[in-house]
């Protein structure tokens, strides 16, 4: 707690400015690098495929979950499972796992898509699993922790030359409409990727989606989670990078999505929810943020706090959550607007906020 509450004082020096758009001075950057967020972890070795035959090959037509379905649930080496190209439809879970890599295609990362059509609005019965990875039983519908295409509640796990996709939203892109009951206030959160575990590794993939499009979270308050993504593509429009791990995206684009949303409207990218003690959140390095075609200028916000579980009015500091994010040594689009609002409505204050920005470049 002494540690965080240190470092939103020495922060602070910026709000005295009013900066919407704060930034880190050069002394308090240095402890915002990805080598300080991983901390003792050493990401290993991607698995390589010309050093070892793969464990699995999972062919179009097959099934991806029965085949990490094999793989037993203890062990210190790493099982590889390699995916033909092709489009495998259908929630996925990897959970309780020993280290595990899924593998598509070294050319193309679009050649291997693991997608469905979830959304949080969509019904089901009170005795029905949202998800193979998350009951929610008692509920009508599934929410968004169910939504989610493929979740990873597993330590140790790669991603590897793949797309993880969510296109339940894709045709009120195309102009059609939302399905009843659902729209921007409301129901529209599909989950692509959500990640509740430690010493997680993502390299060349792509995820695809609108609203939440990748989750990165804890198993449990205070359970490790340091995830790592490189040399990757993350799409969405709303909150699309959301919750409370410890998250390093490096070398990636992170891509706004348009025509969702009322014409010229972009969205939110970050959105965290790091608890108040925790020193270290969201860290964007060496990456690009650009928008499609049809976003106006400084439409996006940048980000926002995630105040998971807060009603308005009702944030406490030093009790209730307060998203920690910084985005250093990158490029931001025209069309990146300042960090705004939490989803509390708790107004932006750079004395507050834990929200950064260090040596960006437009």
């Amino acid at each position: 707690m002494r540690l965080a509450l240190a470092l939103a004082a020495s922060l602070a020096v910026t709000a005295a400015q009013g900066q919407a758009r704060p930034q880190l001075p050069a002394e308090q950057a240095a402890a915002h690098t990805a080598a300080v967020y991983l901390g003792d972890w050493q990401p290993a070795t991607l698995a390589d495929l010309s050093a070892a035959p793969p464990d699995f090959v999972v062919k179009p037509g097959e099934s991806v979950q029965a085949t990490i379905d094999k793989v037993p649930s203890e062990g210190s080496r790493r099982w590889v499972i390699h995916i033909q190209p092709g489009t495998y439809r259908g929630p996925l879970c990897i959970k309780d796992k020993a280290p595990i890599a899924l593998i598509g295609s070294a050319l193309d990362a679009a050649a291997v898509v693991l997608v469905d059509n979830r959304f949080s609005g969509k019904p089901k019965s009170e005795n029905e699993p949202a998800h193979p990875c998350w009951p929610e039983l008692g509920k009508t519908t599934i929410g968004t922790s169910g939504s989610t295409s493929m979740l990873v509640q597993s330590n140790d796990v790669q991603l590897i030359s793949l797309t993880i996709a969510n296109d339940a939203m894709d045709g009120v892109r195309r102009g059609e409409a939302y399905p009843s009951g659902v729209g921007e206030s409301g129901g529209a959160q599909a989950v692509a990727l959500t990640l509740m575990g430690d010493r997680i590794q993502l390299e060349g993939v792509r995820l695809l989606g609108h609203q939440d499009t990748l989750y990165a979270k804890r198993r449990a308050p205070g359970a490790p989670a340091r995830q790592l993504i490189r040399h990757s593509l993350i799409a969405g429009d709303v909150d699309f990078i959301f919750g409370n791990a410890v998250l390093v995206i490096s070398h990636s684009t992170i891509l706004s999505r348009a025509n969702r949303r009322a014409p010229g409207q972009g969205g939110i990218v970050l959105a965290p929810s790091t608890a108040p003690d925790v020193a270290q959140g969201f860290l964007v390095t060496h990456s690009r943020f650009v928008g499609e075609p049809g976003l106006a200028a400084g439409s996006t916000a940048i980000g926002r706090a995630w105040d998971a579980g807060v009603k308005h009015g009702t944030w406490a500091a030093g009790i209730s959550p307060n998203g920690l994010a910084v985005v250093r040594d990158s490029e931001t689009g025209a069309h990146i607007a300042p960090w705004t609002t939490s989803t509390s409505r708790r107004p932006f204050d750079a004395a507050m906020n834990r929200l950064f920005e260090f040596n960006n470049r437009p």
